[in-house]
């Protein structure tokens, strides 16, 4: 049972004021990200595996077509299938070429989505609104994150945040 300090609408906040509240949490957690892992958008690649999977790759180079993503689906990359990974980043090649920031500033994305989906689960399972807000702040900005969130090629893990927090 939720404590009465918080939220008692449980599951379905429904006053204004919560709402704006639930909307003003959002806002800070992309904030926070963004002060937080912004900064990769003058990183370069990892010379590690980012030219097998990015750079160096000439499917994903070439951005998004029918072919490319049949390709994406029918082909591994360095041992792994990762369809829609693959997928994400020819469509940042479509719009924005091999540009290293542009790739990164993907995962600074798509890691808030994640932290916001987060809270708003954890808000919906709950009701306690503090508290979710607090765990999805302290997810969003954790030490662990920062290779998935800086490391082009850790794509797959931010999606995995967003993917494993829709319903």
């Amino acid at each position: 049972m939720p404590n009465n300090s918080e939220s008692t609408d449980h599951p379905a906040t429904s006053s204004i004021g919560a709402k704006w509240t639930t909307g003003g949490i959002c806002v800070l957690l992309v904030t926070i990200i963004w002060l937080v892992f912004g900064q990769t958008r003058s990183f370069d690649f990892v010379n590690y595996d980012d030219n097998t999977n990015v750079y160096d790759n000439k499917v994903v180079a070439r951005g998004v077509s029918f072919s490319n993503v049949v390709w994406a689906f029918t082909h591994t990359q360095v041992g792994h299938w990762a369809p829609l990974t693959t997928i994400s980043h020819m469509i940042v090649s479509e719009f924005s070429g091999l540009d290293a920031g542009a790739h990164h500033l993907g995962n600074v994305f798509f890691h808030a989505v994640g932290a916001c989906l987060l809270f708003l689960v954890l808000r919906q399972m709950t009701g306690a609104m503090w508290r979710c807000a607090f765990v999805a702040a302290v997810f969003a900005i954790h030490p662990l994150r920062v290779e998935s969130v800086a490391w082009v090629t850790e794509r797959k893990d931010v999606l995995s945040g967003v993917f494993s927090c829709s319903r």
